[in-house]
């Protein structure tokens, strides 16, 4: 095997921050640039990669990059067959695919100019027609090759299919003119025939999260030629001075954990090395407020549990990177109700204490849970859980029939789960809870508490 050298860069400079390099025998290395070191504007890629001199051997700089493949197999196995690399030669991989990669980096083959730079409206877009809008919708649900000149969305991380393009002033839907390196301002998610309420369920769990006052992308339903669909703002996108879309710097917990893709579960991983709480304290407790990242996190876990989405996993939690390296939590993503879907587990993704599932959650698995995130004082920590458990559920409550409308087995599941939650916490059930059926498997099976 040959060593190969490439330049990574980050959106927003002008010289690369660092090289990724990979040996004869397949190693792979990172390490920053010393006149980025020198950047008071500096920040790191990773919670996983410090500012420091370096070099970051395989394991840490390996499980990083790897987080910059897709999920899905399209164009990685069209560029592993066409080359004959395998799937463990990461550089080899993003040697091809590295100026496509997800946010605001791109790796590139040395000496390249930048592949990503800040997109101007009036020059840098192309608006879509709807005929072929509604055509590239219909091959995503389908799941067929996309139409002519469109690019596969394999940027795009997760297993879901979906496409990055741009809304314009206006509200036309637009994509980045061929080569401009311009960036996509939303991302348009399309469930498969199996799945066709998907995107219904989506956008109703996320307006639900925004309407308790959590921080969360913003995302709309989206009927396009007979298929509906869910319109995702991105996050990871601002506005500069000269009024140009830009990209903003992110990663997701598994980078932040030095986790790979595959290990985005905790029952993946081993102790020390997973998605855990203990590991979910230690990233929360480097940003720039611990405490409210801390109670976000506590909020987005209850709300999980109650809404029925056990696929919170280290993927769909995610940090926001400022000038500096200052380090916040991003808005919630990816909230859908997976407990509607019977062919989908039931189990979290992390641990609540020694609790695997919702019904398995007791006074004491949530006191272990408050105290692996470091609140250390045992009545403080009761208090928190009732509390927390009470607030989210009355809430929630409150949207019940104003849901119904139009998802009843998500109303009912979510009334099932109050029931569950606060049962098993000797809390008061709100009577728009109690009152409910109880959620009807299509299967034939039934919750409730």
């Amino acid at each position: 095997m040959d060593l190969l050298a490439l330049d990574v860069r980050l959106d927003g400079f002008d010289d690369p921050v660092g090289v990724f390099v990979r040996d004869e025998r397949g190693a792979v290395a990172f390490g920053y640039n010393r006149r980025y070191l020198a950047n008071p504007d500096a920040a790191p890629l990773s919670l996983s990669l410090p500012l420091v001199g370096g070099p970051y051997p395989d394991v840490a700089a390996r499980a990083f990059f790897d987080n910059l493949l897709q999920e899905r197999d399209g164009a990685l196995t069209e560029v592993m067959e066409r080359e004959g690399l395998a799937r463990d030669d990461i550089a080899g991989l993003l040697f091809h695919l590295g100026k496509d990669c997800a946010g605001a980096l791109s790796v590139l083959p040395m000496g390249s100019p930048p592949a990503k730079v800040p997109g101007d409206y009036e020059r840098d877009y192309v608006p879509i027609p709807p005929d072929r809008l509604a055509a590239i919708v219909e091959a995503l649900h389908n799941r067929t090759r996309l139409p002519t000149g469109m690019e596969d969305p394999s940027p795009l991380a997760g297993v879901q299919s979906k496409i990055a393009l741009t809304v314009l002033p206006d509200g036309r839907f637009a994509e980045p003119n061929p080569g401009s390196g311009a960036p996509t301002t939303h991302i348009l998610k399309v469930p498969d025939q199996g799945h066709k309420r998907d995107a219904r369920y989506e956008a109703e769990a996320m307006d639900l999260s925004r309407k308790l006052g959590m921080e969360t992308a913003e995302a709309t339903a989206l009927p396009v030629g007979g298929i509906e669909a869910l319109l995702v703002t991105r996050f990871d996108r601002g506005r500069d001075r000269l009024g140009r879309v830009v990209r903003l710097h992110q990663e997701d917990f598994a980078q932040a954990l030095g986790l790979p893709a595959s290990m985005k579960y905790e029952r993946r991983g081993r102790e020390g090395r997973r998605f855990d709480v203990s590991g979910i304290r230690k990233i929360l407790e480097q940003t720039v407020d611990p405490a409210r990242a801390k109670e976000a996190f506590i909020q987005a876990t209850i709300f999980d549990l109650l809404v029925g989405n056990a696929d919170g996993h280290a993927k769909n939690f995610a940090l926001l990177y400022e000038p500096g390296g200052r380090v916040r939590l991003a808005p919630r993503y990816d909230i859908l109700p997976t407990r509607l879907d019977d062919s989908l587990t039931d189990e979290l993704p992390y641990s609540i204490g020694e609790a695997k599932t919702l019904d398995e959650v007791t006074p004491s698995a949530l006191d272990a849970f408050f105290q692996a995130l470091g609140i250390e004082n045992a009545a403080g920590r009761r208090r928190l859980a009732q509390r927390y458990a009470r607030d989210i559920a009355f809430a929630l409550a409150s949207h019940l029939k104003a849901l119904e409308k139009n998802e009843k087995r998500f109303a009912d599941l979510i009334a099932s789960n109050i029931r569950a939650l606060l049962g098993a916490l000797e809390i008061e059930i709100p009577d728009a809870a109690r009152e409910r059926d109880a959620f009807i498997s299509k299967a034939g099976g039934w919750h409730m508490s």
